[in-house]
């Protein structure tokens, strides 16, 4: 675990390697971060509450353990280098980081995400799995991660931070992105709305890493039952969405869905 650093030396402008003591981290100006039973340690300087609840953390496992998004994130790890350390940025439930660890076992993979709960059941599953993933509560604009100490981070579904992915990976080192595709649930939103567009292409994308490659990948699978909802609650529609519109999907048994995914991938100049 080297390449972690204390969050509250890091607030102050220092990286402070952490060292593990049974069942805490230390820097060397003695702040303490425990790591839970369930293997996951809180490292933020000001902890709390954030991100996705138990039950989007229930509803989320449900529906990837279902393998609809299996091809996706075996594309993802794909990208990856063998070795060294890769950072799931914005990680959730850890689905794709003990994805990653599993496929890639000898490389270090970190998970960090705001939600503690969501950490929680990814810590619970890399020791079920023996992925060796290690997981803790970071922003993903403040991670506890050194300096120039990442061969590869990824970021799926979740906000780019530019600056701060740039900081931590090596020169060299590789930001996989993977996004929404145009067409990307199309036929879930046919479902709930009376007029459906396609998805608009990512804003955020990095400008001061060199593109060094990127695909598209489609498939459709069929969603059954309460997946549905799940894969709705997962989606940004979830939060502005009637909830006359919503419960159209009610309806549903089965939907034939469309996967439509974008993939970037950079490399720090």
């Amino acid at each position: 675990m080297d390449e972690l650093i204390c969050p509250v030396c890091r607030a102050r402008g220092i990286e402070s390697p952490l060292r593990r003591e049974k069942n805490s981290l230390y820097c060397e100006k003695r702040h303490c971060f425990d790591i839970a039973k369930s293997g996951y340690a809180t490292l933020t300087a000001a902890p709390g509450t954030s991100g996705d609840d138990r039950d989007m953390v229930r509803a989320r496992t449900a529906f990837l353990d279902s393998g609809a998004y299996r091809l996706f994130a075996e594309a993802l790890s794909e990208r990856l280098p063998p070795d060294g350390v890769i950072v799931d940025a914005g990680c959730g439930e850890g689905y794709y980081t003990n994805l990653f660890a599993l496929a890639r076992p000898d490389a270090r993979v970190y998970g960090f995400d705001l939600s503690k709960h969501a950490c929680e059941h990814a810590a619970k599953r890399a020791r079920a799995l023996q992925s060796g993933a290690f997981f803790g509560t970071a922003s993903i604009f403040s991670l506890p991660v050194a300096s120039s100490s990442c061969a590869a981070v990824v970021s799926v579904f979740a906000p780019i931070a530019e600056a701060e992915f740039a900081r931590i990976l090596r020169p060299g080192g590789l930001l996989i992105v993977g996004a929404a595709g145009k067409r990307h649930l199309i036929e879930l939103k046919r479902a709930v709305y009376d007029e459906v567009y396609e998805n608009a292409g990512r804003r955020d994308l990095p400008e001061g890493f060199e593109p060094v490659g990127g695909s598209e990948l489609s498939y459709g699978f069929v969603c059954e039952g309460e997946n549905i909802k799940r894969l709705f609650s997962m989606t940004p529609y979830a939060f502005r969405t009637s909830r006359e519109d919503a419960a159209k999907l009610d309806l549903l048994t089965a939907l034939e869905i469309t996967a439509d995914f974008d993939i970037f991938v950079y490399r720090k100049k």
